[in-house]
């Protein structure tokens, strides 16, 4: 448990006394704000708790001795008082404690701000995310992919799909510069087209050097005429 935790659960007594005394008590934390802060402002608040405690405490032990005494306005009174009382205290207490035991906030170090992302992360991030959108969007609606001309940056659309590219349809040199291949290997991509299905198929069938498949998975995507 850190040394504020600490001093915060320590410093709880201040609401304990106020609340378990029903505010008759409610000068004690006043006069120990008071003696830590050295500040007339907190010593004037405990002498006011200090005098409304001993009135309230006084006609307690009035009262108290006439035990048959009918109870009169001024018991409702003394009731309402102890109940402001005690409101009063827990909500000035509540600065006052933390100053008294360091608890304020400029004691506490501040978290820095998060660090802004890199532009040129964020854009390969939001690259990502458009070739994700653009893959679902051929696996659901692959009319509409077509359509939007997806993985076929060699023609006009202003549809962006993060720089897909389509096997089944765009031109090997098309695919060279997308999938950062040699012209032989894309070559080998387009004469294989009518017998895979999926990348691993085309992977097997075209026997890719294994460093080109990572790539390729990223960029590639089938969608066909």
């Amino acid at each position: 448990m850190t040394v504020p935790v600490i001093r915060r659960l320590g410093s709880l007594w201040y609401f304990a006394v106020v609340i378990a005394s029903l505010g008759i008590l409610a000068a004690v934390p006043f006069v120990h704000a008071a003696v830590r802060l050295r500040r007339r402002s907190v010593w004037a608040l405990a002498a006011v708790y200090g005098v409304l405690d001993a009135l309230v405490f006084g006609y307690a032990m009035v009262q108290g001795s006439k035990p048959d005494a009918p109870t009169t306005p001024l018991d409702a009174a003394v009731i309402l008082t102890l109940l402001s009382m005690l409101v009063a205290a827990c909500a000035q207490l509540g600065s006052l404690r933390r100053e008294a035991y360091g608890l304020s906030r400029a004691n506490y170090p501040t978290i820095p701000p998060p660090a802004p992302v890199d532009p040129a992360i964020a854009q390969v991030l939001a690259a990502r995310t458009r070739r994700a959108q653009a893959r679902h969007l051929v696996e659901t609606d692959p009319l509409m992919a077509r359509e939007l001309h997806i993985g076929r940056p060699d023609l006009d659309t202003t549809y962006d799909d993060g720089g897909l590219v389509d096997l089944a349809t765009a031109p090997a040199p098309v695919i060279a510069e997308v999938c950062g291949l040699t012209a032989e290997e894309s070559d080998r991509i387009a004469a294989a087209r009518g017998t895979f299905t999926n990348i691993d198929e085309l992977l097997v069938l075209t026997d890719l050097p294994v460093h080109t498949w990572d790539r390729i998975r990223d960029r590639a995507v089938i969608v066909g005429p």
